[in-house]
């Protein structure tokens, strides 16, 4: 059996969750997924994935707490992190740039190697999935 590369989707949004675990498959990763942070860090500590994909907003613990929690484990430190979320939003029509790209910046301070606002294209989240992956790869640490 070929080994495939394993991503874990960690957001409350049941509909998202799906349609991003259809559209990797496709792509020929395995994925697993988890509807919020307590799960998918113990997901994450037990199936040691090659990415993860996470959303900021989440009831209990939010996706930044996540990524905090995860960089610190040595067990998961390494695993590159896709922040998915509408938090970043950048357009100026909508008055939002500022608050966005701090949004941005407070997920990379969490650990984060790419943001993805929502909603977001398949064609974009696909690229951005393999770039990650490919630069995590070049990384001492990947």
């Amino acid at each position: 059996m070929e080994d495939k590369i394993h991503i874990l989707v960690i957001d409350d949004n049941r509909t998202l969750v799906l349609v991003a675990e259809r559209v990797l498959k496709k792509q020929g990763y395995a994925v697993s997924t988890a509807l919020n942070g307590a799960d998918g860090i113990k997901k994450a500590r037990a199936e040691k994935p090659a990415l993860i994909i996470l959303d900021i907003v989440m009831p209990e613990m939010d996706g930044y707490e996540v990524g905090r929690q995860l960089k610190q484990n040595p067990d998961t430190a390494s695993i590159p992190i896709i922040y998915l979320s509408a938090k970043g939003n950048t357009d100026e029509t909508k008055g939002s740039t500022a608050d966005g790209l701090k949004e941005i910046d407070k997920a990379f301070e969490c650990g984060a190697s790419d943001f993805l606002n929502k909603p977001v294209k398949a064609s974009d989240l696909i690229e951005t999935v393999k770039n990650v992956l490919w630069l995590s790869r070049l990384s001492p640490a990947g």
